[in-house]
């Protein structure tokens, strides 16, 4: 949406009124943390739980919303009796190392923190103005990116919920779930201990939105009012999720960002990567019940080489998928297994679990490629919402994020994961990758006021911005400088 011009006194004035909590956090005069237990803790339904208080805002880190056996479905967790203390995010979900942290120019935009890995890692984070009120704010729950391999819901600066907790009136979690080999290896043809071993990933993530469901309202939150949103691989759990029976009436609105996705794994692929990992162990089908007690890295290793020899045979076959972003996700995603998932996100019996649920879905501008508009994600996000639409689902609000970052010299463009910051309200936060400039924040604002007015009502609006229709009846929004 390209917005309209204003002037530098009203900037001047927005500026002030806006975005002055976060200077606060910047700057020396910081107020006191609170951190005692008495100010802080809350009883969820596993136990009570103390965090910390900064600048009005209720803080909870690495809460336990469930435990699991590895291969194992996630149960609920063990309760516990005295005070816990949250104060710190919890473990992130073993993955393989992060090849950006050698890209300097990456490591220091992206600000990555990928914390301590630990399989006991079903951890959800909250931010709150409201903890023990009967406020019922609106619960914006953030599913990360890393395709289904990677990330947690700590990974980026830019996903800390302080700002739209105290300035946008709304609840925030994030999460950590099972990833790559441990939440995605297909062992169902094993028999029935494994039967949905290839989707516990998204299983994990259902279990945390039933966390929410039940705990929420003594975080202040409205568990009847929940949104889910994500990007790239986030934005492919938030379209999976909506095709999951499992996950019904658990969120009622959804926003997928660069990670539409119609097309998830097939049962036939993903046994054979589950038969060639335990092929590439050196076990045989009897001894299948190993794997829980392997080395974390053997068990890896065998998975990333199982990945490669599928996806050479189905090339040789001519199996490998026709769409790109299937090619690049290919036996690395949910599997349609007629159960967890019983369909093809894109199909009718899919998008009718989700009927009722509006959408914002949209793309950044260059995503992989600096010099163009990408080609990968555009067309699945316009699939995506002409589905939608041609079946008749609730109202689809589509937009494109155009606006550059100048950090390295304009060295990123309109990249991959750009907007987060903008959708966090974090411009200055992470001014590594968005600059920290004026129009940078407030464009920060006015985004973050559209996503969480979608939270709180269905429609992304705020006082003050121009109109945005439901797709088709207006083409995709723009959403530019914020100065021009």
């Amino acid at each position: 949406m390209t917005l309209k011009p204003i002037s530098f006194f009203v900037v001047a004035a927005l500026l002030l009124s806006c975005s002055q909590p976060v200077n606060r956090r910047s700057a020396q005069c910081l107020s006191p943390l609170e951190t005692s237990e008495k100010a802080t803790v809350v009883n969820t339904l596993s136990g009570p739980v103390a965090g910390y208080i900064d600048e009005g805002v209720y803080i909870y880190k690495g809460i336990p919303y469930a435990r699991a056996e590895r291969f194992r479905e996630a149960v609920d967790p063990e309760p516990w009796k005295e005070v816990r203390s949250c104060r710190a995010y919890g473990p992130t979900c073993p993955q393989d190392k992060r090849m950006g942290w050698y890209d300097d120019a990456q490591a220091f935009a992206m600000h990555w923190d990928d914390g301590f890995p630990d399989e006991d890692c079903l951890r959800v984070n909250v931010w709150t103005s409201a903890a023990k009120t009967e406020a019922k704010l609106p619960v914006m729950v953030w599913l990360h990116g890393g395709g289904f391999r990677a990330g947690s819901g700590q990974e980026l600066i830019s996903y800390d919920g302080t700002n739209l907790a105290r300035d946008h009136g709304v609840v925030v979690v994030t999460l950590n779930h099972r990833l790559n080999v441990l939440g995605f290896l297909d062992l169902s043809a094993y028999g029935a201990r494994y039967a949905h071993s290839g989707n516990l990933g998204m299983l994990d993530i259902v279990k945390a939105l039933e966390w929410v469901k039940a705990n929420i309202s003594a975080f202040g939150g409205d568990p009847s009012n929940v949104t889910i949103f994500g990007q790239s691989g986030g934005g492919g759990k938030v379209c999976t999720l909506m095709a999951m029976p499992s996950a019904k009436g658990l969120f009622h609105k959804a926003i997928v960002q660069s990670g539409s996705i119609t097309e998830l794994c097939d049962v036939k692929f993903s046994r054979r990567v589950g038969a060639a990992t335990v092929e590439n162990l050196g076990l045989k089908p009897s001894q299948v019940d190993q794997l829980s007690t392997l080395p974390y890295e053997q068990l890896l290793q065998a998975y990333n080489k199982a990945l490669g020899t599928v996806r050479e045979e189905a090339r040789q076959d001519g199996t490998l998928p026709q769409n790109i972003l299937s090619q690049i996700l290919f036996a690395q995603t949910p599997v349609v297994d007629g159960d967890v998932i019983p369909a093809q996100p894109s199909t009718e019996l899919a998008l009718a679990l989700s009927k009722d649920i509006p959408t914002i879905i949209g793309t950044v501008y260059n995503e992989f490629t600096p010099d163009r508009e990408d080609p990968i994600f555009k067309p699945l996000a316009d699939a995506q919402a002409q589905a939608r639409t041609r079946n008749g689902c609730a109202p689809v609000y589509k937009y494109v994020f155009t606006w550059a970052s100048p950090v390295l010299d304009g060295h990123f463009g309109s990249t991959h994961c750009l907007e987060i910051p903008f959708v966090f309200d974090n411009v200055l936060l992470h001014r590594t990758f968005t600059g920290g400039g004026e129009d940078a924040v407030e464009l920060g604002h006015r985004m973050s006021r559209l996503w969480t007015s979608f939270a709180k009502t269905g429609k992304p609006e705020a006082e003050g911005m121009p109109g945005w229709e439901p797709w088709p009846h207006s083409l995709d929004i723009h959403i530019e400088s914020a100065l021009n």
